[in-house]
């Protein structure tokens, strides 16, 4: 199994607009398969800090979804809206 960590920062002004793509991709990505769960956290203290959590069932169906059509296209979106930090990508070994 993967695990997949992705913080980053959005603005006030962009809070919402970044929430909407959001919310687009992770109802289409829940659908793909191997997708265990992908959900967005939003920090308590600060609704500008998000971190995207994922599982996915194989490496094969991480890079699936990087290819996918919603994916590439919320990340053009998100780029001009978001400053995220790099993926963190874990294996489980328990």
């Amino acid at each position: 199994m993967i695990s997949v960590l992705v913080g980053c920062s959005v603005e006030p002004e962009n809070l919402d607009e970044a929430l909407c793509v959001y919310r687009e991709l992770i109802a289409a990505t829940r659908e793909e398969p191997g997708c265990l769960s992908y959900e967005l956290l939003q920090l308590r203290d600060d609704p500008g800090e998000l971190m995207l959590t994922e599982r996915w069932l194989s490496q094969e169906h991480l890079d699936a979804h990087t290819r996918t059509d919603h994916f590439i296209e919320a990340m053009q979106k998100l780029e001009t809206l978001e400053t995220a930090a790099p993926a963190l990508i874990y294996t489980s070994v328990v």
